[in-house]
């Protein structure tokens, strides 16, 4: 039991470091530009356009998405290939503690005093690295809630409520493990955290719409 709360927890800091690399300030810092002085402050692709433009965003969104995915699938190549007799709920509980430490890692950052993005990328590339039947579910949902609102915040709150709602629906189908709740727990509540202030303007009619198309 010792061995498996280490290795739970272990996911978690792993997790937690990878959802930190803040990606969109390095790429942005290539071309001069300190993401966090523009704009929103903060570190993720909406921001990164806004700052230097789709060369900055593009992989700014690219390495979002990748980190808390490469921590899910890090997480559990190493038990299986380490510790193989692990019981499923441990080994299901340390990939959604990674994966939900990810999203936390990006939104506040070690490395650049606990600033960092909103986490709907993150949340939602590695919702669909964890279980992919819900992962499909929140990023066809962040998708059109974004081209419909044009609202890159609201599309980022909806891939949070729907990463916990579709995780839980399909826990109480008996589809998806109770355990991967706990990701869906954390991103959500890493967003809500995060978008405060959005959520202000967008009562108020002044949040900021995507205007590329």
């Amino acid at each position: 039991m010792l061995t498996g709360l280490i290795i739970v927890l272990a996911a978690g800091i792993v997790g937690y470091l990878l959802g930190s690399i803040p990606v969109g300030m390095l790429v942005c810092r290539l071309y001069g530009v300190d993401i966090r002085t523009v704009g929103s402050g903060r570190t993720g692709g909406t921001n990164a356009w806004r700052a230097v433009g789709l060369k900055a965003a593009i992989p700014t969104i690219l390495g979002d998405a990748g980190k808390g995915a490469l921590a899910v699938l890090l997480v559990n190549y190493v038990i299986e290939l380490w510790f193989p007799s692990l019981g499923s709920l441990t080994k299901e509980l340390a990939a959604a503690l990674a994966g939900g430490a990810a999203v936390w890692g990006h939104n506040w950052s070690v490395f650049i005093k606990f600033k960092g993005g909103a986490g709907g990328m993150t949340a939602a590339v590695t919702s669909l690295a964890l279980f992919p039947p819900a992962g499909g579910i929140v990023v066809l949902v962040g998708i059109l809630v974004i081209w419909w609102t044009r609202m890159a915040s609201v599309g980022t709150f909806a891939v949070g409520a729907t990463a916990f709602a579709s995780i839980l629906v399909l826990a109480l189908a008996g589809v998806a493990p109770w355990a991967y709740l706990t990701f869906g727990a954390m991103a959500l509540a890493a967003i809500f955290v995060s978008l405060r202030r959005n959520r202000e303007s967008v009562r108020t009619g002044q949040e900021r719409v995507i205007t590329i198309w």
